[in-house]
């Protein structure tokens, strides 16, 4: 009996120790006739359920994430998924459905603009985000109305 107790009690200790699910589960796009300054640019949208993975990610640069991709994806494929784009100004594109087959708990964009505006953006703030691409730079924000 006293052995049962200490497995419960480890137990939830283990699921309480669990970080909460992403909360965002849409991803919607804007993207500018202008955006990365009429240039085509890259941008993955990275899932993972481990938040030590998704910081290594955000230590990076976009350029060594983009680099690095796909040796990531596959070193990591049972905890992170990639959707990937090769986008042209002014395009349409998305949704973004944010599903994946592991319990998602960490999301980010990498956006390959030119130069200095590429970066990262963090979602989870809001059920739907709207990730607004612009000439020179971007930026997340709750998606009004989705």
């Amino acid at each position: 009996m006293k052995a049962f107790l200490v497995l419960l009690v480890l137990s939830l200790t283990a699921c309480a120790s669990k970080p909460p699910p992403l909360k965002t589960s849409q991803l919607y796009l804007a993207i500018a006739p202008d955006a990365n300054s009429n240039s085509a640019f890259r941008l993955d949208v990275i899932l993972t359920s481990d938040p030590a993975l998704a910081a290594e990610i955000l230590a990076l640069t976009p350029a060594a994430w983009f680099a690095q991709r796909q040796q990531m994806a596959a070193l990591h494929a049972t905890n992170l998924k990639v959707v990937g784009a090769e986008l042209v100004p002014g395009q349409a594109y998305g949704p973004v459905a944010l599903k994946a087959k592991f319990r998602i708990t960490s999301g980010l964009v990498a956006v390959g603009y030119d130069r200095a505006a590429a970066g990262f953006a963090v979602l989870g703030a809001n059920a739907s985000e709207l990730l607004t691409l612009s000439r020179s730079g971007f930026a997340l924000s709750a998606a009004a109305g989705k």
